[in-house]
Formats: C-alpha cells, structure tokens, sequence
C-alpha cells in the first residue's frame, strides 16, 4: 500500500525564502561572474516574454511553466555559483537576526540627531 506524503509546512516554505535571501545575496555578491548573475535573470526575463511553453490564456496552467522556469533558473544558478561562496552565505543568512516566538527581535540601536551639524 503506498504511503501518503507528508504535507508541506511552514518550514519548507521558510526555506524557499531563505533559498530566495541566497539568490539574492550571491546576485549581488562580486565575486560571482556576470555569465552566472545572467541565468537568474534570463528566467525572469521569461516571465514577460511572448512565447511561452504553456499559454497564459489557460488559467493555472499557463503559469505554471512560468514558475516552473524561474525555480529552475534559481536552483541552477545556485548549483552553479562556487560552493564556498554558497556555503558563506548559507551561514550569514542562518545567522541573520530573526524574530522569536514572541515576534519580538532583540537588538540594539543608536540615535542619531542629524539636525546638529
């Protein structure tokens, strides 16, 4: 009898954010060739192309291939760029600051009056 699989959680859609913090970050990151920083971009820049693998006009379906190519294009830029670089911010990001379960963020702060010159 074949098993039912688990149903997605709040984690997994957590770590398609932190996936998509990566991207970001690797996007802006310099030491990142330009040739990789296109693939990212060129599947984004399907999304408004005219010619599509699924038509837009069926709703649900069209947009799927739409979703489908900019996963992908996100993945494999990912799987391209240098480990190193993934792993480094792969720990910033893990690292960052983030609300507890209280939605309270323990930080520090510091005003400044920029009115004073």
């Amino acid at each position: 009898m074949p098993t039912k699989k688990p149903a997605r959680s709040l984690g997994d859609a957590i770590g398609i954010f932190s996936e998509l913090r990566i991207t970001w970050r690797l996007l802006r990151d310099r030491r990142v060739s330009m040739l990789l920083k296109a693939i990212p971009l060129a599947s984004l820049a399907y999304l408004i192309w005219p010619a599509d693998f699924l038509p837009d006009v069926v709703l649900g379906l069209g947009q799927l291939d739409d979703l489908a190519v900019v996963l992908l294009g996100l993945r494999l830029f990912t799987a391209l760029c240098p480990a190193e670089l993934v792993r480094e911010h792969r720990q910033r990001v893990a690292a960052a600051p983030t609300a507890g379960e209280d939605g309270v963020v323990d930080t520090t702060f510091r005003v400044s009056d920029d009115a004073r010159v």
